[in-house]
């Protein structure tokens, strides 16, 4: 589906969708390398948990009504045969994580209890808590324990330790080829007349990397159709980036060459500033995300499509947009969206400065996007907001 100057709740939503319909690679991982992963197929639990009915504190298991004789000692660890049975009238110290015996009544805390004589006594305590966890309270067998296209965060591997998981399958990591575009871009030192500084072939690999994506590779390329149609033409990945010539001048190819390649546009300019000139493709198993050349227009484009777009190709479901409550007015007389960075202060958010589309200080300095609608907003409104992948 092709949208023209799209809204750019509609562009993220058919990228996500495109990079969605593509296929995915899975694979095993064992659990030491599942985080940053993301889950391929539902998990459940081959495990109980507690396995057994375990003390949550440390004190003594007794059985019937105090004052009970001292037992022998439990500690977390093996059942051993003497852990077994609790006669009524008896205290066994216990630790936190042991389980408990057979016919454990409660366990009562060290702090509740007093021992003398080789008799334990108890305080009053109307509520008798039991201290008591009971096996599977917290997970049974068959328990769903992480769903499909689940981001493993560190919690969500421990859980799947928990559920006796070693290994999980993920989807693989997309491949990208990162392609940088413009006579006018040098690789390193101080720019002279008439030529700028990369600023994306460093980091935007790394971002796409923290994305959950593969390592990119990068290539830089003139200002020339053959050259962009042949740096395009990259079966072998999943995701191609393309940074400038999207807009309508003599020396943008983009259009062109994914048009000689056969691609299928899936979005065609953004109804934003910055990032007006972005666009989605496809073509075969491969999708091409191409930002704007000027830095900032390009790293917006990246927080608010490409970041869907991984999403998309992992199986994962874009974070819904956020909101801030403006602390200044913003004004917007043009048509479309106009995305600003801003800083969080006590009376709300503030566009930071030194931001347009060719520049990158407001934000380098920024802690996310707010997206202000056609005819601007004033202090006090609340407006959509996307945090930084940063």
């Amino acid at each position: 589906m092709t949208v023209r100057r799209a809204d750019w709740r509609v562009a993220r939503a058919e990228a996500a969708d495109a990079a969605r319909a593509l296929p995915r690679a899975l694979e095993t991982v064992g659990l030491a390398d599942a985080v940053g992963r993301t889950l391929a197929h539902d998990v459940t639990s081959l495990a109980r948990v507690p396995g057994s009915d375990v003390s949550a504190m440390d004190g003594w298991a007794v059985a019937g009504e105090g004052p009970w004789r001292l037992g022998t000692s439990i500690v977390a660890g093996p059942v051993s045969e003497d852990a077994a049975l609790l006669p009524p009238g008896v205290a066994r110290p216990v630790t936190t994580g042991a389980v408990v015996p057979t016919g454990t009544d409660r366990v009562l805390r060290s702090e509740s209890g007093h021992l003398s004589d080789g008799v334990v006594t108890a305080d009053d305590d109307p509520r008798r808590p039991s201290h008591v966890r009971r096996a599977g309270e917290e997970i049974d067998v068959g328990d769903a324990l992480v769903a499909a296209g689940t981001t493993l965060t560190p919690p969500r591997v421990a859980v799947l330790a928990l559920g006796g998981h070693d290994s999980v399958p993920v989807v693989a990591r997309p491949t990208v080829a990162l392609v940088v575009l413009g006579d006018e871009v040098v690789a390193e030192g101080v720019p002279g007349p008439g030529t700028v500084r990369d600023v994306f072939s460093v980091p935007v690999p790394r971002l796409l990397d923290s994305l959950g994506a593969a390592p990119a590779t990068t290539t830089r390329v003139s200002d020339d159709l053959d050259a962009t149609v042949a740096a395009l033409d990259r079966p072998d990945r999943r995701l191609v980036v393309t940074t400038g010539g999207t807009a309508h001048g003599p020396t943008d190819h983009v259009r062109a060459a994914l048009e000689r390649s056969g691609a299928e546009l899936v979005v065609d300019g953004l109804a934003m500033r910055p990032g007006q000139p972005l666009v989605v493709a496809r073509r075969g198993g491969t999708l091409y995300l191409c930002l704007p050349g000027n830095p900032m227009a390009a790293y917006v484009g990246l927080v608010v499509v490409g970041t869907a777009v991984v999403d998309g190709l992992l199986g994962r479901r874009p974070a819904p947009p956020g909101s801030v409550t403006l602390a200044v007015d913003v004004a917007h007389p043009r048509a479309g969206s106009l995305v600003q960075a801003y800083r969080v202060t006590p009376d709300g958010a503030v566009p930071t400065e030194r931001q347009s589309s060719a520049m990158l200080r407001g934000l380098a300095d920024a802690d996310g996007l707010l997206i202000v609608p056609e005819g601007g907003a004033r202090a006090g409104d609340v407006v959509p907001a996307l945090g930084l992948p940063w």
